[in-house]
């Protein structure tokens, strides 16, 4: 069984807000979603690839997973199945700002639970690297669209 990794409160919040205000590796979280229209945003490079619409969900399934998880709730295997790579459902402007919308409210919600000290903060170490890595996707996808790289 691997040991816990020690991690610290306010050097963890620091990371959490630079990723979405600034951007640690990549752009900033909130920039790589900016900008797109639902169609653009639902674009796929082939068949059967992500794009970026399901990437976005796919960071808010296991954003969303831990939350539940903290409440104590165990989401099902067959939801998880479901939802873990979820397609955009209806290509509407309104769908893509609520997916974007979600995107935002559960990125405020992990830092109000980073900043508190009720929990432990080891999961939440491995979303700045997941979602990091998904947002790096984003970005590629973006610029397969034509879109300049976000400074």
């Amino acid at each position: 069984m691997a040991s816990p990794v020690l991690v610290e409160r306010e050097p963890l919040a620091k990371l959490w807000e630079e990723a979405w205000s600034e951007g640690l590796w990549a752009a900033s979280w909130a920039k790589a979603v900016e900008g797109l229209s639902a169609e653009q945003a639902a674009w796929q490079p082939q068949p059967g690839r992500h794009c970026i619409w399901e990437i976005v969900k796919h960071i808010l399934f296991w954003r969303e997973f831990t939350l539940r998880r903290l409440a104590g709730e165990k989401p099902e295997q067959a939801e998880v199945d479901r939802r873990n790579w979820e397609g955009p459902g209806e290509v509407s402007e309104e769908a893509w700002a609520e997916t974007r919308q979600r995107f935002a409210e559960s990125h405020r919600e992990i830092a109000r639970i980073i900043g508190g000290e009720e929990t432990r903060l080891n999961r939440f170490l491995y979303h700045v690297i997941h979602d990091n890595y998904h947002i790096g996707q984003i970005m590629y996808l973006r610029a397969l669209l034509g879109f300049p790289p976000i400074e």
